[in-house]
């Protein structure tokens, strides 16, 4: 496992993070009011563990690359997005009945999709920063990671001494090694 970051990956977490303030608080003015607090919370959220579990699904299961991973994430979770918002307006009856440009700025669309960026950048901070370095993801490429008969996943770790553990000599009360 490789922890150290190359200034190339500073860069890229420093502007994940750059994204998600921008995009989260300071574009859509998300701390101005409680019920625009909510709103942000619920579209971070929402966006983040869309894009978490897209990821983990193509990396994990399908065993897909990064580059396609993140393209599914990031098409998945903007299209369910849109989607919502567009199921939001047609429920409301404003169809027909407005303008496009009114429709957007009456129901806050474009406040909805960034902070969905917002979260989608959370999450792609939190894979790139957490996850591709540290945990799973990097057990998985080492080919370390096992699943036994009853389907628990285990990381098998080298073994250091080559000697069975029945052969490894054990203090207790009755041996030569623990009389002081």
């Amino acid at each position: 496992m490789n922890n150290e970051y190359s200034v190339k990956d500073k860069l890229t977490l420093f502007f994940l993070a750059t994204g998600v303030f921008c995009f989260g608080v300071i574009l859509p003015d998300s701390l101005s009011t409680h019920v625009k607090m909510v709103h942000y919370a619920a579209h971070f959220g929402m966006s983040f563990l869309l894009a978490l579990c897209f990821y983990m699904i193509c990396t994990v299961k399908m065993k897909i690359s990064k580059t396609v991973s993140y393209t599914v994430l990031v098409t998945a979770t903007l299209f369910i997005g849109v989607v919502y918002k567009y199921w939001e307006i047609a429920t409301q009856g404003m169809i027909g009945n407005y303008s496009f440009h009114a429709i957007i700025d009456l129901t806050g669309a474009m406040t909805s999709m960034s902070q969905n960026l917002s979260g989608l950048f959370g999450a792609m901070l939190l894979i790139e920063g957490l996850l591709d370095r540290n945990l799973a993801y990097t057990a998985l490429k080492s080919g370390k990671l096992h699943m036994n008969n009853m389907g628990k996943m285990h990381v098998s770790a080298p073994m250091q001494n080559k000697m069975p553990i029945s052969k490894i000599k054990v203090a207790n009360h009755f041996s030569d090694i623990s009389e002081n």
